[in-house]
């Protein structure tokens, strides 16, 4: 009898300190420069290169970042609008979402988790970013090694 009471007491506890299911979720981070990476990531899951080009500068930077050394990826808007041309037809089921974004002036940092099809398998990783926002466009970004 101990044990019904005592394990109805805490169900009673579990629901009174559930949190309330109507409650708006909060709201995510937001301001001009989060929503140009926003923009962006729209672009990139609809496989729009053109469309992600309005959110570049005609001398963006992609810069990949390993261990101590980075690499200058592309360093013009054509450069990267091929690139990903190509990234699409090799990875045509891909779609990517952008996590834990954060603004600090002119950078927006976040964890991108692209999830895509390759030989029947379904594939994942997560890599940090960093976009540069100038005058509301990406000038640079910098990807950090992928984490599975």
């Amino acid at each position: 009898m101990r044990i019904k009471i005592f394990a109805s007491a805490i169900l009673f506890l579990a629901a009174a300190c559930a949190p309330d299911a109507e409650r708006a979720a909060e709201p995510g981070p937001s301001g001009p420069n989060i929503e140009v990476v926003k923009a962006l990531m729209d672009a990139f899951n609809d496989h729009d290169p053109d469309e992600m080009r309005k959110y570049w500068h005609h001398d963006v930077t992609w810069v990949e970042i390993t261990g101590d050394r980075s690499s200058v990826v592309t360093t013009s808007a054509e450069q990267l609008h091929a690139e990903l041309v190509a990234y699409f037809e090799a990875y045509p089921s891909v779609s990517s979402t952008l996590e834990q974004i954060s603004a600090n002036g002119e950078y927006v940092s976040g964890v991108e988790h692209p999830v895509w099809e390759q030989d029947g398998e379904r594939k994942t990783q997560r890599s940090n970013v960093v976009y540069q926002i100038v005058d509301g466009k990406v000038k640079r970004f910098w990807y950090f090694p992928p984490q599975t």
